[in-house]
């Protein structure tokens, strides 16, 4: 498969910022810094996880796991949305390190937790919603530290699904971006999910840079 130019782009931008080191954006007054290698969340590849981020407005008393939080600007969204408790993961120790951070000079850092974990591997609770922001494209991964674009044969996509069931309350949902990098992106998805006994809503679609990116609502 010929990894989209979209795609190719965004990881020289990735590659290029890290040798400038961090640096800061202000996402509507939330204040992240993206350290380097760090998935950033002002660029036109991470509309994908903005689109998540659209949709988090009121979680008054919810509990929120928030799964490949990278710089933990979901998380701090759901934080400042009322949530009552969130844990955000990231398979990274640098992403864990960067969401930390995030998420203390943000002063949310009495709601959320951020601790490093593989999927679901270290997580022990159940919650009412899990924001997953997975990588997308069915590629070869040669370098970990882009491991938020590359899903190698899909399998922490399948790994995910398989799992999330045993963490999701049983009225709770999933909230994940997808976008159609690669052909019959969608298919593959939602054919997963149903495998596994979930049901989805296409919450919002838009085009932008000759790709569909959608937002998905997954439930028991």
């Amino acid at each position: 498969m010929v990894v989209p130019k979209l795609v190719q782009d965004f990881i020289e931008k990735i590659k290029q910022d890290a040798l400038n080191g961090t640096y800061s954006l202000d996402i509507n007054g939330i204040q992240i810094d993206v350290f380097p290698y760090i998935f950033p969340p002002e660029t036109d590849i991470s509309k994908s996880s903005r689109t998540i981020y659209n949709v988090i407005n009121n979680l008054s008393g919810e509990k929120v796991l928030d799964i490949g939080t990278g710089s933990g600007i979901l998380a701090i969204k759901a934080a400042i949305s009322r949530a009552r408790s969130v844990d955000a993961v990231d398979i990274l120790s640098e992403a864990v390190e960067c969401a930390r951070h995030n998420v203390k000079i943000n002063n949310t850092n009495r709601k959320i937790r951020v601790f490093q974990s593989d999927l679901f591997c270290c997580v022990e609770d159940e919650y009412d919603v899990i924001l997953a922001n997975l990588p997308i494209l069915d590629e070869v991964e040669e370098d970990l530290r882009f491991h938020s674009l590359i899903d190698p044969g899909f399998r922490y996509h399948q790994r995910f699904f398989n799992c999330a069931g045993d963490y999701l309350n049983p009225e709770g949902v999933i909230l994940m971006a997808h976008a159609n990098l690669e052909k019959d992106g969608f298919k593959k998805l939602e054919d997963l999910a149903a495998s596994c006994r979930f049901k989805f809503q296409v919450q919002n679609s838009r085009h932008f840079n000759g790709y569909e990116w959608r937002n998905y609502k997954f439930t028991k």
